[in-house]
């Protein structure tokens, strides 16, 4: 009579690990990244554009350009098996920053401040490949969706006009310019990534992952890049 309620126990307690393990493969997740991110080529498109302002009678110079740094990304999903996720996030890349002058006998000065601001939504379906029973698993994912630029720009200085005099001839005329101005661009896109994470107690996940979103932007407004990130992510389940 004793061993009746201890062999009931043990299928039990096999059979609660089971759900827990069950529980965790088929849950919804959400979570925040720490993101590196880099826009190349825009500042090597930046100083190829400088350069190309450099003539015989006038000097184009770029002070400053940096088109990478930190960023944060919030991301949620449904991880259904432990192979299989859908997962969607809305992210703003590291803003882009240039600054340049330009000089000649007629303009004795015009200075360029340029930032551009990259935020994307994406949708992505993820592989999932579990290291044994350790709590890591490396991933894969891929999908696309949708982008938005914003190109805000100053200039200080001065600028030249060209007049028609009534005898035909042109006259330049210089008067100082300090006005801001700002364009908008959006598309879609496509992207992927690889990464590792760790699960703790099944309630919490840490994760690393590499990113990349080919030709974002637009020729228009400035360029087409790539943006590539480097992330660090927490995650809790529910």
């Amino acid at each position: 009579m004793v061993r009746l309620p201890f062999l009931l126990v043990v299928p039990l307690s096999l059979l609660g690990s089971s759900l827990a393990s069950a529980d965790f493969y088929s849950h919804r997740y959400g979570g925040i990244s720490l993101q590196h991110t880099a826009q190349d080529p825009l500042c090597r498109n930046a100083r190829s554009f400088v350069d190309g302002l450099n003539a015989e009678q006038q000097t184009a110079e770029l002070a400053d350009c940096a088109d990478s740094g930190p960023s944060v990304k919030l991301y949620a999903g449904w991880r259904w098996s432990p192979n299989l996720a859908v997962e969607a996030d809305l992210r703003q890349s590291a803003t882009m920053t240039s600054q340049f002058s330009v000089r000649n006998p007629q303009l004795p000065y015009l200075g360029v401040k340029e930032k551009l601001t990259t935020r994307m939504g994406n949708a992505f379906v993820v592989g999932h490949l579990p290291i044994g029973r350790s709590g890591f698993t490396v991933f894969g994912k891929l999908g696309g969706g949708f982008w938005l630029s914003q190109l805000r720009a100053r200039q200080r200085g001065d600028a030249i006009a060209v007049f028609e005099l009534g005898d035909g001839s042109l006259q330049p005329v210089s008067f100082p310019v300090d006005g801001a101005y700002s364009e908008n661009s959006s598309g879609f896109h496509w992207g992927y990534g690889a990464g590792v994470s760790y699960r703790l107690e099944d309630r919490w996940t840490l994760r690393a992952e590499w990113e990349l979103f080919p030709e974002i932007g637009s020729r228009e407004l400035l360029s087409q890049y790539d943006v590539e990130s480097a992330s660090l992510g927490w995650s809790f389940h529910f």
